[in-house]
């Protein structure tokens, strides 16, 4: 569906707008930023309707990443958890209640110390894992399928070089903004 469809201006339409109301705006940087953020948007509908389909939600397929990411046996502490996604420990908390209620992953007394639990992927929750990927990569493939290769890697380095701008202008952004949620 075009944005002329949803009601949405195109992008020049959009951008012309804001030159109207704000002279100074240099359109060409408003394009890439609004296409990113539209592509963003767009991507995050995508990702959430073939979790959906995986009966997951964007938080439990964090947690399943995290685990991944750690390597067999893959397990971490609530706390790495939490830490590792930016969340409060009752968050994750409630997070790893509803995937140890689906099976995907266990809760157990550490026995390096009997006082913590740890947090493991079980064999459910790694093929729950790999099943989204999947389609991730069917979607992400034809997302990218009018790209030869020379331009995937000229995009993919580009991407990476402001992504890199913007971490190293905002390196805690990576997790909970708490000067935008209203904690201190």
């Amino acid at each position: 569906m075009s944005s002329k469809r949803r009601g949405e201006p195109d992008l020049d339409e959009q951008i012309a707008i804001y030159r109207r109301e704000y002279r100074d705006l240099d359109p060409r940087v408003e394009k890439v930023v609004n296409a990113l953020s539209r592509l963003e948007r767009r991507m995050s509908v995508a990702y959430g309707r073939q979790l959906a389909a995986l009966h997951l939600n964007h938080g439990e397929w964090e947690v399943l990443k995290e685990l991944v990411m750690t390597g067999r046996p893959y397990q971490l502490w609530p706390g790495t958890l939490a830490n590792r996604l930016g969340l409060t420990p009752a968050a994750v908390t409630h997070r790893v209640d509803r995937l140890v209620t689906a099976g995907l992953v266990t809760r157990e007394r550490d026995e390096g110390n009997r006082v913590r639990v740890i947090v493991g992927l079980t064999d459910a929750g790694r093929q729950k894992w790999l099943d989204a990927m999947r389609m991730a990569s069917d979607f992400e493939e034809a997302l990218l399928q009018d790209l030869d290769g020379g331009e995937r890697d000229l995009l993919g380095d580009l991407l990476v070089r402001l992504l890199r701008r913007v971490e190293d202008a905002q390196p805690d952004a990576g997790g909970r903004l708490r000067d935008l949620d209203g904690e201190r």
